[in-house]
């Protein structure tokens, strides 16, 4: 059966000569005589049915096919070295992991539970890195794992629920002491504070619990949850916060649950990573120890954490 593609010790050959315009010198880069380079160049113009070289006295120079067909393939080699790359990372990063967090979730939950996470995998190195919106059909990403809101909904990835589906409507005592709020058709009457990247959150809210409301997006609006806590701290208005970011700022009384309730939302935060990344030990260990911090109490059958008496921290979900 003919072979549908050079093989590539053939293209490897090619790119090297077309690199230095020498067979020899590709030959020193490969680690492969002159003439094994130049064998593999004549069985892959053999193959395409095109010459790839003009071979004269002052050297090599690529033909108008051999230019075209390095631009065409230059890509795919490249696709081909990247998704090595991050194969072989994987293994030889077994022992630490590159997670991109939201910030407010980070900062309000994560961080203060970490240290028993540290206390219970000292081998484990956890590397925090810029937070960005995952696309698992990359090879080309600059962590192993994330905790992103949403729904949850990655194709190309491993995605577990953590926390966050519980809501909470809160405000400062100062703005509740200006706004007396009785039943959930005076917050209609509230400023509604808004996160701009999660623009539908208010209008889930309304329709769900009130119904309809054509006001729901309209509010002043904040990029981070971390500037919506400060902005209703501060008596800018309502917000409507997932209840695990505000746990410390309810328990001082720098906000104030309105109607001392929870509200399901279909977003919360999960922990994800692409497939090819979810069999790291260090992500099955992160995995394990963040599903025991948010059990809500409840024992888990095969979780180290409940068999070694561990009980999620203080002040959890």
């Amino acid at each position: 059966m003919r072979r549908r593609c050079p093989t590539l010790s053939e293209l490897n050959a090619f790119t090297a000569a077309a690199r230095h315009l020498s067979f020899s010198k590709a030959g020193k880069e490969l680690f492969v005589t002159q003439s094994a380079i130049s064998r593999h160049i004549a069985t892959l113009e053999s193959y395409l049915g095109h010459a790839l070289f003009i071979r004269g006295t002052n050297g090599l120079q690529l033909t108008r096919m051999g230019a075209t067909y390095l631009s065409l393939i230059r890509p795919a080699l490249h696709t081909l070295e990247s998704a090595t790359s991050q194969i072989m990372a994987t293994q030889q990063s077994a022992k630490s992991l590159n997670v991109s967090a939201a910030p407010t979730f980070a900062a309000q939950w994560l961080f203060p539970r970490l240290k028993t996470f540290r206390e219970f995998n000292p081998d484990i190195s956890i590397n925090f890195v810029r937070y960005s919106v995952a696309d698992y059909k990359s090879t080309e990403l600059d962590f192993d794992a994330s905790i992103q809101y949403g729904y949850g909904d990655s194709h190309d990835g491993d995605a577990k629920y953590l926390t966050g589906r519980e809501t909470r409507l809160v405000c400062s005592r100062e703005y509740l002491d200006e706004h007396p709020i009785n039943s959930l058709e005076d917050i209609k009457q509230c400023t509604l504070l808004q996160h701009i990247e999660i623009p539908l959150s208010w209008e889930y809210w309304f329709s769900t619990y009130l119904g309809d409301y054509d006001r729901a997006r309209f509010g002043p609006g904040f990029n981070l949850f971390s500037m919506i806590i400060q902005a209703a701290s501060s008596g800018f208005g309502v917000a409507l916060m997932p209840h695990c970011l505000i746990e410390k700022e309810l328990a001082t009384g720098q906000l104030v649950d309105i109607f001392d309730r929870s509200f399901e939302s279909p977003l919360g935060y999960y922990l994800c990573a692409p497939n090819w990344r979810s069999n790291m030990e260090s992500y099955d260990r992160l995995s394990q120890w963040l599903s025991h911090e948010c059990l809500h109490g409840v024992q888990a059958p095969a979780c180290p954490y409940c068999d070694a008496g561990l009980e999620p921290t203080a002040g959890g979900v």
